[in-house]
């Protein structure tokens, strides 16, 4: 939306984890450097943490991005799963069955296949993301995998990351003998204020062609290295804004103030720093903070449209169905809040006088309605966190026209993938941002965060366009202003999709097989390839992968992996899959 203005190719602060955007600090070159020695070391597992949004899944996605097709990965994400589905799930990333429901049987195909690939030259590795979330029995497991090996190697390489917590969970006696076999740990932490300032014009540089790297001015970084701490999510977030503020108010560089503009928005997110002028400018003024989420936010009406090739026609909204809209703002000031000015001097009172005949008695004074922002907060803040995800994931699987939560399907979303899994759907984790959501045009479950609580709640976006967005909230299905929804949604989303093809894990050049010669089936409907269904990936299906990608705003990496998936079976139609535009397809 700002791109042009600013004379950028893409916008450089998306929070999805795109390894093109991939800053080595330090920290994160000696981390890369770890996962890349664990590759040659088979003696034991890779430990990687590291503080809540300092890059690790977008360093993961570089990681296994340069695998040649001389190392096959299994990438764990979900720990809401048992040893048994961990093993099925080990196996299934490798392109084993797994759907045994021994795991004497599992692992002894797992050892076979291990066997093979150690004779053939190639090195099998699981990748385990969000590790500090895995139960004892779930590392344990992994732990007795890693007793797969021959007289003189391991047959498997195993990498943790995750979280500080995982650290100590580590140190517990339990873990002691999966503890001495980690060889090689990494710990990343947040970035210095010059590593801040190169990161940010790394990005501008990625996104622009190298073309344009300075349009933040200095005391712009300083302030935004100070209110996010150095953790590069924090500054994504408040860079995209302030970019969006500048836009708005068609500044060439991105001052302090714009920054200033950009913490009014998200100050919904505890963010390390300090800003006492912002601190000051509470949520009490709801009518303007829509102005700012509507207006700053950068939602004129036409944005959606550049990233999607076309809008579907918004879905008529039903009587029942709620709707909250934003009320009209004028253009935002950059007036420092003040002190109240001191209440009128009540005027003295009147003699008693008996009133006039036909005095018309005076009107009661007219309240303002209420603000759309202050009741769309007031009805979040209602909802309890456990009972609003099962709602939410309800009105997902209503959407697939698949069977409802049972009684004892209660750990939502923890446990989505595994219940996807039930229903022959598949669960993906997603930190993006509405574009991104249109793109992949399927319903989701939100994970929604108001202001002073202490804990998330959730709700199911059913349907998306250019200017509303349908949330069901609890049972009732609520029609919002689209730039409403970016006060209260910071990216992270689950979407149930279904691979119908069974195209299998991520795959690219030099992949062979029937499950090769589908996806060139795919792109053949979606017109990016001409070729016959040869069940190589070849060079020719390689440039059809990276025209597709292009054409729809996916990371041209000429990888089949899940987002690509997803948006290659709306393009190709024909399947029966929900949309967020105008019902099932």
């Amino acid at each position: 939306m700002y791109e042009r203005f600013f004379g950028l190719d893409d916008a450089p602060f998306r929070l999805t984890p795109d390894p093109r955007y991939l800053f080595l600090s330090s920290k994160h070159a000696e981390a890369l450097a770890h996962l890349r020695l664990g590759l040659k070391e088979s003696s034991g597992f890779v430990c990687i943490t590291g503080d809540v949004g300092t890059g690790k899944t977008t360093l993961l996605r570089a990681f296994l991005g340069e695998l040649g097709p001389d190392v096959a990965a299994a990438y764990i994400f979900s720990p809401a799963l048992s040893t048994t589905e961990l093993l099925q799930r080990i196996n299934r990333e490798f392109g084993l069955p797994g759907m045994s429901a021994s795991q004497m049987e599992l692992v002894d195909g797992l050892n076979a296949h291990l066997l093979a690939q150690r004779e053939a030259g190639r090195i099998s590795v699981v990748v385990v993301d969000e590790a500090q979330a895995f139960s004892m029995d779930l590392l344990e497991q992994l732990r007795l995998l890693s007793n797969l090996e021959t007289a003189t190697e391991k047959l498997l390489r195993v990498v943790l990351v995750g979280q500080p917590q995982l650290r100590t969970l580590l140190l517990d006696p339990g873990m002691a003998q999966l503890n001495q076999r980690i060889t090689l740990r990494w710990h990343m932490g947040p970035l210095r204020y010059r590593e801040t300032v190169a990161y940010v014009r790394h990005r501008l540089g990625v996104a622009s062609g190298g073309k344009t790297t300075r349009l933040f001015t200095v005391p712009a970084l300083r302030l935004t290295h100070s209110l996010a701490g150095g953790v590069p999510r924090l500054i994504n977030m408040i860079a995209h804004r302030a970019m969006l503020a500048a836009f708005v108010a068609r500044e060439p560089r991105v001052t302090r103030r714009s920054v200033v503009r950009a913490y009014r928005e998200i100050k919904a997110v505890p963010l390390p720093g300090t800003l006492s002028v912002v601190r000051r400018a509470a949520w009490a003024a709801a009518g303007a903070a829509v102005g700012v989420g509507v207006v700053t936010l950068g939602v004129p009406l036409g944005w959606f449209s550049e990233m999607r090739r076309a809008v579907t026609p918004q879905a008529a909204v039903r009587p029942s169905e709620t709707v909250v809209k934003a009320a009209p703002v004028a253009p935002p000031a950059e007036v420092p809040p003040t002190d109240p000015a001191p209440a009128a001097a009540a005027p003295p009172p009147l003699a008693a006088a008996a009133p006039a005949a036909n005095a018309v008695p005076e009107a009661a004074p007219v309240l303002p309605p209420p603000s759309p922002v202050a009741e769309f907060e007031r009805r979040l803040t209602a909802l309890d966190a456990q009972t609003s995800a099962r709602a939410a994931a309800d009105a997902v699987l209503a959407a697939w026209r698949t069977r409802s939560l049972a009684d004892d399907e209660t750990q939502v979303p923890d446990d989505l993938e595994r219940i996807a899994w039930r229903r022959g759907l598949e669960d993906m984790r997603l930190t993006g941002n509405r574009s991104m959501l249109g793109v992949l045009d399927l319903p989701a479950v939100l994970e929604l965060r108001v202001p002073g609580s202490s804990g998330p709640c959730y709700a199911a976006l059913t349907a998306l366009d250019e200017r509303r967005a349908t949330l069901t909230i609890g049972s009732t299905p609520t029609v919002i202003e689209a730039g409403l929804l970016d006060l209260f949604w910071f990216g992270q989303a689950h979407v149930l999709w279904r691979d119908f093809e069974g195209l299998g894990m991520t795959f690219g050049l030099g992949a062979r097989g029937t499950h090769v010669a589908r996806l060139q089936a795919l792109l053949r409907r979606a017109g990016t390839y001409g070729g016959e269904a040869s069940g190589e990936f070849d060079p020719p299906t390689v440039a059809a992968v990276l025209d597709f990608q292009r054409s729809r705003l996916l990371v041209p990496d000429a990888r089949v992996g899940r987002l690509t998936r997803i948006v290659l079976y709306a393009a190709a139609g024909g399947y029966p899959r929900p949309r967020l535009g105008a019902g099932t397809s």
